[in-house]
């Protein structure tokens, strides 16, 4: 098996600990490491290759990913469409993307060197900004956010599905989200968890004016399009919390689901937790917190 590796280099605890893995996993497993990752190691003769980031992926079996939920959204992005499996080490707060925590990562790699894992294929949601000199698609797996950026009024956005009107919005903003980002910004912001396997995506309102407003699940296949109807105002496209377009009157953001899934390795050994394991844990669902 040939594996990549990056990770986030602001979690001093990887450049602590990846060195003792990267001696046992090249002793396994042809190995390619991001450059910027490798830098960072001290090896003086390295076991492995390098790479730049943007391309370690490239003729990989599988990509390691150390950091937390948003190093495996940009994992995600640098992957694209190539379908490379992402597997998810650890290194964080609270996360619901990450398989593997660091004190099982020999246990569970040996069992995935030895082909005991499944692959879990994860929708990707595409945007594009009509009437706009940049047309070039936007691509999240975790959600799109149109808000009012740094404004202090509130916003009135237009949606429809499938070009069927739904509601105006007054708000500040809307997240779209897919299952995966079900549990990140739409969950804050009152949007219902749904397990990943849904062939669904939800339209959560942010702070709305109106105690009608509230989120709507709709199936995968619909193209919801967002619209600013008032003049002189411009609002924010945010991609996975990481890109940002400016959108001003005039413009509307169309989202759909792309024609490729991001895909995330899951450990099939007796002992692996559910998604409803990982809600009743991460939530602490099922203990008196009153204690």
């Amino acid at each position: 098996m040939r594996l990549a590796i990056l990770g986030n280099l602001t979690h001093t605890a990887i450049l602590e600990i990846v060195p003792a893995w990267l001696d046992w996993l090249c002793r396994r497993a042809e190995v390619v490491v991001a450059d910027a990752l490798a830098r960072q190691l001290e090896f003086a003769a390295a076991p492995f290759k390098t790479a730049p980031r943007r391309s370690v992926h490239q003729n990989c079996d599988m990509l390691i990913s150390l950091g937390g939920d948003g190093t495996i959204l940009s994992t995600a992005h640098t992957v694209g469409r190539a379908g490379v499996p992402i597997l998810g080490v650890k290194f964080g707060g609270l996360g619901f993307l990450t398989e593997v925590g660091p004190e099982e990562f020999y246990t569970a790699l040996e069992a995935i060197l030895a082909g005991h894992y499944e692959v879990q294929k994860r929708i990707v949601l595409e945007a594009r900004v009509l009437n706009s000199p940049d047309t070039t698609p936007l691509y999240a797996m975790n959600d799109f956010v149109v808000d009012k950026g740094g404004q202090t009024r509130l916003v009135r956005l237009k949606v429809m599905i499938d070009k069927e009107y739904l509601n105006t919005y007054i708000s500040d903003g809307l997240i779209v989200a897919t299952p995966t980002g079900s549990t990140a910004y739409s969950l804050a912001a009152g949007g219902p968890i749904m397990p990943p396997e849904m062939k669904a995506m939800v339209i959560t309102p942010i702070c709305p004016h109106s105690l009608n407003a509230r989120p709507v699940v709709i199936p995968d296949e619909k193209v919801v399009t967002i619209e600013i109807p008032t003049e002189d105002t411009q609002v924010n496209l945010s991609v996975d919390g990481q890109v940002t377009r400016k959108i001003v009157s005039g413009m509307s953001v169309e989202i759909r689901k792309a024609d490729y899934a991001i895909n995330l390795v899951r450990k099939t050994s007796p002992t692996s937790n559910t998604f409803y394991d990982t809600l009743r844990i991460k939530f602490r669902w099922g203990e008196d917190i009153r204690k």
